[in-house]
Formats: structure tokens, sequence, C-alpha cells
């Protein structure tokens, strides 16, 4: 907990299309809006052309693409212009494996010799490559390659030193392997020169099953960086530390914590050295990207703010299902679709796949390890590898959590429970007792965070990229960090949740929107909807699907698309839109959508054996549905009209909890409008600030009632922002660290309500907001039903005015959600809002 938490904050995608000049001009309007900090994606130098930053090539300067070193320092002082602080996105788990990353070229060059060989996560005693480092960039298998020509010999026209060339890459060669250049060169000569360099070239496929560098998840080309070492830490770290100590940032978001060796101790070392150069006195707040499974906590003694927030923004989603709906939801999905399994099942599935497909190379060589400790061991020795392999990939496919950590080994107990019926026995124990921490030694620590490295990368492509895209009854429940099983969140565990939230982690963000997920806050808003019309959604299905028959190619078989594909892209065109009905930039906003999606599920295609016919067919499909001049925009109308006004109200409804519930409140670029964005690149599309800059100023002075006759065109939700970051503004104090308590509805639709205050030295703010509103839409974002519905008001206190409330100790919501689906009411300080 800081002495002076940020009251919000707002996130910046900053590439060479957004540079930091150019975010200097979204300052001034960010500040007026009402944030406290800007939130910016990774600066430090990254791959040419990257749009995102995590690829970084070198730690120790600012991206020149993003406006370099005088580009920061001219942002740092426009920031402080505005009395806006900055937060900055870091990498520590990995950099580019590519030549532009001058450690990574200087190890291709000199092998374990080079000064940088420490910092990557290599094993170069792999035994179908001892020594060497394995880069599978060929586009065809080596020998095809060495014919055809695709490697070549050249003199780099920049230093004339020689290089070997693929296409797309220019790589060094040892001092002493080359003295000349022949020309002509045959493919054994050449064979022979590259058999004496520190890599090994392979076709692209061979790294899942012998890559021995540590990679980020199954990306090839983003290598592992060994943050744990010391001087890896102070090498990686040093430009970091040098802007915290200068004063121009003041908190930094931690990229994938799970992926690092020991991610406890490498927080206590960032929190150390943070200390040791903020200047004094000044706060500073350190956020970690930490997926929680359903009921997991982050471990107690991380010296950290909290996390990024994703576990908000399933909780709020969550709250806004109606759980009732359950049954009827996966019915019609089952039915549509012939799948009638489980998501956990589906995520099982996946798991085994993962660690027999992309992930092969680290799961076989944390088997050898494992091997290697049960052999060191006279009670394990005769166990055999076989026995152990199984073992390790039943607990890992039943395991709930991304990664256990000592004293806090999440599901792992239910994980083993469950790989005992499969593969009950000796070798199960012993990875029981790895597991969970209880085999001592130094050999055996490193082998279990082995285990916690992979479990975690494990987790990622099975579930968030692969069964997430699998298994969709309802599309907006398969969210980063999100309990597809969990159909429904009940308001006393929505209560509980944040009351521990307020005990535990006080300042830790609450997002809504992301730069990593795959729906917008507003789409998920929407696709809630649908939970409430479970029957008209059934029927829907049923009767598009019908009048888009003549569409579809393949076979009864193989469909195109699959039943999966075409039930996503019903819930796709509902959750997202547009005011006025489809449009091209719009098809070809859902054509990229699905295509991803349909690659990422890799059920009838995928990135790397993509089936084009399928492709083609499903982008035809979605194409002709668009058509406006077809009959589908017309028959799915109706429907997704009637959602988005639902989703409207469940959007401002969210807007409030996330402003007002405890924690950080983080903006995604943008998202003060109606965020209507999928999965990244998507996501990451432009943002016309100048415009949300001059309607800001024609919101604020607006009648609510007359932006919510508009509602589709956003400016009700920016006016909404704006209100509740004028709060927190007022009072920061009450929401950094009020109390925070359930307040109870009473009357006819007190179920349709969620109510809660914070709380400091006899200030308090009620909050109220309405779920569960399809049958009592009225207006434009006015809800009926609600008169005789009122709230308890702390004691001794009252609601003043007869639009607000109805004096004494109860507030009727009758009047208010009659107009807006939002309650505020401050006590003790300023009048009622």
């Amino acid at each position: 907990m800081i002495a002076a938490p940020p009251r919000a904050t707002a996130r910046l995608q900053l590439h060479a299309g957004f540079t930091l000049d150019d975010a200097r001009a979204a300052l001034p309007y960010l500040a007026r809006l009402g944030v406290s900090h800007v939130y910016a994606s990774p600066l430090l130098a990254a791959r040419p052309g990257s749009v995102h930053g995590y690829d970084v090539v070198d730690p120790t300067r600012i991206d020149r693409e993003r406006g370099g070193e005088a580009g920061f320092e001219r942002f740092v002082e426009a920031l402080r212009s505005q009395d806006l602080s900055l937060i900055l996105d870091i990498v520590p788990n990995h950099m580019a494996a590519c030549p532009d990353n001058p450690w990574w070229r200087d190890v291709l060059e000199h092998g374990r010799a080079s000064p940088h060989a420490a910092v990557f996560d290599i094993d170069w005693d792999a035994p179908a490559h001892p020594g060497r480092v394995l880069l599978p960039i060929l586009g065809r298998r080596y020998g095809e390659a060495l014919r055809a020509g695709d490697i070549q010999l050249h003199r780099d026209p920049a230093t004339g030193r020689p290089v070997v060339s693929v296409p797309g890459h220019t790589l060094p060669l040892a001092p002493g392997t080359v003295e000349t250049i022949e020309e002509g060169i045959g493919p054994d000569a050449l064979h022979a020169i590259l058999e004496r360099q520190h890599y090994r070239l392979a076709h692209w496929q061979v790294a899942a099953a012998e890559i021995n560098y540590r990679r980020f998840f199954d990306i090839d080309d983003l290598v592992a960086v060994r943050v744990e070492d010391p001087a890896v830490f102070d090498a990686t770290h040093a430009r970091i530390l040098g802007a915290v100590a200068a004063g121009h940032v003041q908190g930094l978001r931690i990229d994938h914590v799970d992926g690092l060796a020991d991610p406890g101790g490498y927080l206590a070392r960032l929190r150390q050295a943070v200390d040791a150069v903020r200047p004094t006195g000044a706060p500073f707040a350190i956020w970690v990207e930490k997926i929680l499974a359903e009921g997991e906590d982050l471990p107690a003694d991380w010296p950290v703010e909290g996390t990024t927030g994703y576990e908000v923004a399933n909780a709020i989603h969550a709250l806004q299902l109606d759980p009732a709906a359950a049954g009827p939801i996966r019915a019609a999905h089952a039915r549509f679709t012939g799948d009638d399994g489980g998501m956990a099942d589906t995520i099982r599935r996946c798991r085994r796949a993962v660690i027999e497909g992309s992930l092969a190379a680290p799961f076989e060589a944390l088997v050898d390890a494992v091997d290697r400790l049960a052999y060191a061991g006279w009670e394990s020795r005769d166990l055999t590898r076989a026995a152990l392999c199984d073992a390790l990939a039943a607990v890992i496919e039943h395991l709930s959590a991304y990664r256990g950590y000592p004293g806090g080994t999440f599901g792992l107990d239910v994980a083993i429970a469950r790989a005992r019926e499969a593969v009950p026995g000796p070798a199960l124990e012993l990875v029981a007792k790895l597991a969970a921490g209880q085999i001592p030694g130094d050999e055996a620590a490193l082998v279990l965070r082995r285990f916690q490295q992979l479990t975690g990368a494990v987790a990622a492509k099975a579930v968030e990229d692969t069964a997430f895209y699998r298994h969709l009854p309802l599309a907006s429940l398969n969210e980063v960090g999100g309990a597809p099983e969990r159909f429904g969140l009940e308001p006393d565990a929505f209560h509980a949740m944040f009351a521990r939230r307020r005990r535990d982690w006080p300042d830790a963000l609450s997002a809504l929107s992301t730069h990593d997920h795959k729906r917008g806050a507003d789409v998920r808003a929407r696709l809630a909807a649908l939970t409430e019309l479970a029957p008209e959604w059934q029927s829907g299905l049923a009767a598009w699907s019908a009048l888009l028959a003549a569409h579809r190619g393949g076979s009864d078989d193989r469909p195109v698309p699959s039943r999966r594909h075409e039930h996503l892209f019903y819930q796709t065109v509902i959750g997202t839109w547009p005011a006025g009905g489809p449009d091209a930039a719009y098809a070809d906003r859902i054509a990229a959508y699905l295509l991803k999606a349909a690659r990422e599920g890799k059920d009838e295609t995928s990135w790397t054996d993509p089936d084009q016919a399928y492709e083609a067919g499903l982008e035809r499909f979605v194409r002709a549905a668009l058509d406006p001049s077809g009959p589908f925009p017309a028959a799915v109308a109706p429907c997704a009209e009637r959602v988005a006004r639902i989703g409207a109200v469940n959007g401002l409804a969210q807007l409030a909890m996330q402003m007002t519930l405890p924690g950080v409140p983080d903006l995604y670029q943008g998202t003060e409008e109606w965020d209507l964005s999928l999965v990244d690149p998507d996501n990451r599309r432009p943002v016309d600030w100048a415009r949300l800059d001059r309607q800001l100023d024609a919101v604020a002075g607006a009648d609510p009632a007359e932006l919510a006759a508009a509602w589709p065109d956003g400016r009700i939700k920016q006016w909404l922002a704006a209100r509740l970051l004028r709060l927190r503004r007022d009072d920061p104090d009450l929401f950094a660290r009020g109390d925070y308590a359930p307040v109870p509805a009473q009357g006819p639709a007190a179920a349709h309500v969620v109510a809660w205050r914070r709380s400091l030295d006899g200030r308090h703010l009620v909050v109220a907001v309405p779920r569960l509103v399809a049958g009592k839409l009225n207006g434009a974002l006015g809800l009926t039903g609600f008169d005789g519905t009122a709230l308890a008001l702390p004691d001794g206190l009252s609601v003043g005015g007869d639009v607000r409330g109805n004096g004494g100790s109860r507030a009727d919501l009758g009047p208010v959600f009659g107009r807006l689906p939002v309650f505020l009411h401050q006590l003790g300080g300023r009048d009622g809002e």
C-alpha cells in the first residue's frame, strides 16, 4: 500500500504510428478527463516495426521509432506540465531473438564465450546440439534449403565481414570459420562451415521438439532472459531505474511475472532497487500481470500494489449474467455445434495437446530433469522415464492455476488427486512431492522452477490461445483470466470479493478493457444480455443459420464454416453490431477476427498449418452474410439493436463499478466511449484523441438526458467517466482508503440492484447499479419497475432533493433509474450528485 496511489490511469499504445510526440497532444485531454497517471506500453528499443514493444532488442535505450531519448524527454516534460505521472510497462521475461538484438547477435557469433551468453536462458548441453543454439528459422528442411540456395554466404556491406543469410535473416559467423567467400560454394562445403557455428539452422517445425532455449510461450523469436541473475537484472534494468531516479517514472507494470524463475525474488530485488533511487518521498507503485485462477490469491508477501486487474473485469461481467441461463445457453450451443462437452474437458485435452506439440521440447527437457533427479535417489532410482513422463503430463493437464508458488501451490492438490486416478503409482507420488516443493536440495529446487515456468506457458497456450477458441457457449466468458465454468456471480459473492480486495490489495488496478482482451468491455456487456434473452437467442440461431445456408460450403461432414465458427460469428455480430448496420470496414474487421479465432482454435486450420480452402470459405461466408443488401443484416438487426441497448445499460453500470469499487481504475485507450473492439490487432486501432478532446468540452455541460437519448454515439459514457473521475479527483482519500460495505436494497426490484458505499471520516459515497435489466427497458437508457425499491442509507444520514431520493434513511431508486442506470450520492460532504 502506497501513501498516494494513482486516482486513475489511462493506457496508451505507443509505436511508430503513434509516437511519444504524438501522445503529447493527448495529455491535456487526459488530464481534463481526470486521470492522474498515463500508463505507457513498453518504450525500450524493440524490433523494427513492432506495434506492441514486447519484443525488446536493446534494454539500454528508448526505442527510436517511438520517439527515442529526446522524444521521451519531451514527453516527460509534457506530463509534468499537465501534472500527470507515468507508469511504464516493462518486459523482464524475454527479449527478441533476432539479429537486431546486439546481445543475441553476439551470442550467435561467440557462443558460450559471449559476455552476453548468461543473459539468455539457453540449454547449452541439449543432447541434439550440444554447445549450440537451435535457430528454427528456415522455411524448408535444412537439406532442401542448402540445395535450393536459401542459405548463402556473403560479405556484410556495412562491416565487410562474412555473414550467412537466409530469407529474412542475416546471421554472424564465428571468428576464424570463414576466411574467404568462394563463388558457387556447394552444399557440402557450406554445411561444413555451418557445422562450425555456435548455432544450428533448422526448419521452423523442428522447434517444437528440439528448441533448446526457453521462449515466451512457444514463440521462437522471443527468447527468455535469466533476470534471476543479479548481473542480468542490473544490465536489463539500468535504463528503467535511471528513469525512476530522474523522477520520470512513478510506477511499473511487470509483464508476464509467471514466466520468471523466481517471481517473488525478482519483485523483492526490483522494489529494493526502485526504493534506492526514487526521489525522496515520491510514491512508487508496482503492478504485476498475473492471471489468477478461480479462487486463487496473489502471494501476500509480494512487494507490489497488486495485479493489473483481469479478475475485476471478469467479476463485473459475471455479475451481469443471469445464472439461470447457464443450462439454456449451453444447451443451445450443444445443439447448434454438436459439442456437448464442457470447458474443463476441453482445457484438459488442449493442455495435453500443447505438451505433446508446441511445447514438447521444454516438456521433454523437464522429464529428463525429473528422471535424473529420480535416479539420484536410491528410493526412486527404478522409476522409468516413461512413468515419470506420464505422471508429469497427468498433473499438468489437470492444473487450474498458471503457476504455484512456495506456500501457495494453488490447485495442486486437486490436480494430483485427479492425476492419481489416471496414473497411480510411485512416479506420480514423486512428481507430487516435487511440485509441492517437498524434495530438498538445489537440484530439486531448480527442477521445480522449470516445472512452474512450464505450467504457466502450457496454461497460456492451452487455455487462452486454444480452448477459449474451441468451446464458446457464451464467448464473453472466454476472457483473459476468465473462468467460463462459472456462469454468473451472485451479489453476496461479488461484495465479498471486493471487501477482500479493499483489505488486501486496495491499490491494485481495476481493468475493464486491456491491450490483451479477447473482447472489449462493451462487447461483453452486450453478450451478457443474451443470458436474459436465451429463448430469442436460440430461435435466432436457427433462423439466421437457415437464412445463410446458401453461403455455407464444404460438406455435411465438414461444413465451411464449421458449426463452431458459425456460432461464434453470430455472437460476434451481436456483440459488435454497429449503429447503422454493417459496412465494408466492419466486414473487414469481422472477417479478420474469425480468421484469427479459427487459427487460434487449431481445429479446422491453424497458424502453423493453415487450410487455405477452409479459410477462404470462412471469409466468403462472413462477407456474404454482412452484405448490406443481403437478408441477414435486416434479420439480425432487431435482436442486435435490443441487445445493444441492454449492453449500454450494462456498460454504464460496469463503468460505475470500475470507478468506485476498491482499486485504481485503468482506462484502456479511448474506452471512455463504447468499446466494441475484439482481440488484437483490432483493439489497437488508432484513437482520435482530438475528437475526444473536443467532445469532452461539449458533453461537460450537456443534459445527461439528451446524451442518453443519443446513447449510440458514446457521449453518455464519456460524460459518466468524466463525472466519476471528478469524484475521485475531489476526494481521492475516500477512494484510496475508504471502507467498503454493501448497501442493502429493499422493495420489489431489490434482486435487480447491487449497491455499496465507500466511507471515510464521516464522508460517504453510495453507489447503486441495476443488473438483469432486459425486462425493464424504458425509453433510451432509462428503466422501469424500480419504483418502491430503495436503499437503506448509512445511519443518521439522508438523501436530499426530489430527484435522487425521498429523504429519511431510504433512497428511492425509481426516479434515478428512470433516467440513467447509475445512482450516486455523497453524504457528509458536498451536496448529492
